[in-house]
């Protein structure tokens, strides 16, 4: 009797040779099949594999090889003065079309209302707490976020129209826009009353400071403890008597972001290095004020949010000192935005405050 073992082996032998006899009949009747196909077909198949193939290659080799873009052609056989005098023509060109653009809807009623209403969006986020403390009646509340807007709408459309008149004519239309201004204002004191509307102009005269204070608040809120109300209005009353207080000799405003003008001094590593040594200053007088109303670890926590600012803004400065030549090729000019969020003086990058 066979053992188990040699009746499997002969099984599988079987099998494996049903299965191969299986496989050289479709062999043989895939040869017969590809046999009938027409000559020209089979020509046409590999052609269109063959043109497949080429444009891949045609793709890549555009990707390793990117052309110019279209609308710099033009700056490509110029000298670099008439490159940068091409560019600045073509920025005077975009500013003029868009201030034409801007002036036309403070004519137009609706979009002149939808200004308005984006102001008062503006005003509940800046001076949400201010509202908060009136307590008035929400209707009074809304009359007088409309006053706001209209007078900040007023002040946008005087500098747009101002921009764009002869000397002659400016005069007159600052004065009108002025008289429109104060008659606003006069409204909205009547609305409030004598104490309120100080309170309001003193909100809004330090409502730049508050906004710093409340991102070094949702900084603490991750580690340290969050600050009072009396702290943080203490803070938003140190930050403008230090911005009153302090003097910049430098004035780098020039270069925040939106190129420089013609006749702009170039920004040279000298004025960055001054403006960054009076900045540590100014932020030690801020860190020595403070200390009146921080404990020790909300002022470490503030002390570290000044040096990591301060280091991002150097390393943007010293990348705009590297890059002092990039009006020279078409589309140059420093980043959109500026150069961070500097505070302490007129000449802080991305917008600084101080010495006014």
């Amino acid at each position: 009797m066979k053992s188990w073992p040699i009746v499997i082996v002969s099984a599988l032998a079987v099998v494996f040779a049903a299965y191969a006899g299986y496989l050289s009949m479709e062999n043989s009747r895939l040869k017969a099949m590809l046999a009938e196909i027409p000559k020209d077909e089979k020509t046409a198949a590999v052609d269109d594999i063959a043109e497949a193939a080429e444009e891949v290659i045609e793709r890549a080799e555009e990707i390793e090889q990117p052309r110019r873009r279209p609308e710099f052609a033009e700056f490509e056989n110029m000298s670099p003065e008439e490159r940068r005098e091409a560019i600045a023509e073509r920025r005077r060109a975009a500013r003029a079309a868009q201030l034409e653009r801007a002036l036309a809807a403070f004519d137009d009623p609706e979009l002149r209302m939808d200004m308005i209403e984006r102001q008062m969006e503006r005003l509940d986020r800046g001076y949400a707490e201010f509202f908060r403390r009136l307590g008035l009646p929400p209707e009074e509340i809304d009359a007088l976020k409309t006053l706001m807007a209209e007078r900040n709408l007023i002040r946008m459309e005087s500098s747009m129209r101002a921009s764009a008149v002869t000397d002659e004519e400016r005069a007159a239309i600052r004065e009108d826009y002025r008289n429109q201004f104060a008659a606003l204002s006069e409204d909205i004191d009547a609305l409030l009353g004598e104490e309120d509307a100080q309170k309001l102009k003193q909100y809004s005269n330090t409502l730049q400071y508050r906004d710093d204070v409340e991102d070094f608040e949702r900084a603490l809120s991750y580690s340290e403890t969050p600050l009072s109300k009396r702290q943080a209005e203490g803070l938003v009353n140190v930050y403008a008597k230090v911005d009153k207080d302090f003097e910049y000799t430098v004035d780098i405003s020039q270069f925040q972001g939106r190129g420089r003008g013609r006749d702009s001094a170039p920004l040279t590593q000298e004025l960055v290095d001054t403006y960054y040594q009076e900045r540590e200053i100014y932020d030690a007088m801020l860190l020595e004020q403070a200390a009146t109303v921080l404990n020790e670890a909300q002022l470490a926590s503030l002390a570290a949010q000044q040096i990591s600012e301060r280091e991002r803004e150097q390393r943007q400065a010293q990348l705009a000192l590297e890059n002092a030549n990039v009006s020279d090729v078409p589309g140059g000019g420093f980043p959109r935005g500026g150069f961070g969020g500097g505070r302490g003086g007129p000449g802080g990058f991305g917008g600084g405050r101080g010495g006014r």
